[in-house]
Order: C-alpha cells, then sequence, then structure tokens
C-alpha cells in the first residue's frame, strides 16, 4: 500500500479539528450519519442488500451456482466477479 505523506499544515488542521471537536462537513468527531440498510432489493440475485450511509447509496447483488471445474484443473474451482459503479 501506498504510504500516505501529510505536510506538517496537515497534521496540525487534523490535530486541531480532533481538538475542537469539529469535522469538514460540519459533524461533531462522535456525531454519525444515519445508516439504512435493507436486503433482498435485486430478485435475480442469490443475495443482495442496500446500505444508504449520508450522501452515499450502495447496492450489492451476489449470484452463486454450481459448476463443473475446468478440464485443464479437474480438482480446483474457479471464481468469477464483476464490479460496476455510478458515481452521480
Amino acid at each position: 500500500m501506498a504510504a500516505v505523506v501529510l505536510s506538517e499544515a496537515e497534521k496540525l488542521y487534523i490535530v486541531h479539528g480532533v481538538q475542537e471537536d469539529l469535522r469538514v462537513d460540519g459533524r461533531g468527531c462522535e456525531d454519525y450519519r444515519c445508516a439504512e440498510v435493507e436486503t433482498d432489493v435485486v430478485s435475480n440475485t442469490s443475495g443482495s442488500a442496500r446500505v444508504k450511509l449520508g450522501e452515499t447509496d450502495i447496492l450489492v447483488g451476489i449470484k452463486a451456482e454450481m459448476g463443473t471445474p475446468k478440464l485443464e484443473k479437474p480438482d480446483e474451482g474457479y471464481l468469477e466477479f464483476f464490479v460496476d459503479w455510478l458515481v452521480y
């Protein structure tokens, strides 16, 4: 993982924010955003969920099915996955 380098000014900004109980978005350090969780929201999946956290909205669907191993690796399974996202 890449190292994050902060300047002394950035470090001071963070420390003062914690000391003064402030965040950039106006919340206090112990304030949380309301979270909503729904399950089974996509009908053609083996499982799905939708999570809303503040302005963030995440939808996840999982499909699982049994298949036969590939001929060249008969004793091994395999996993395929796809990721798709939309940013507003």
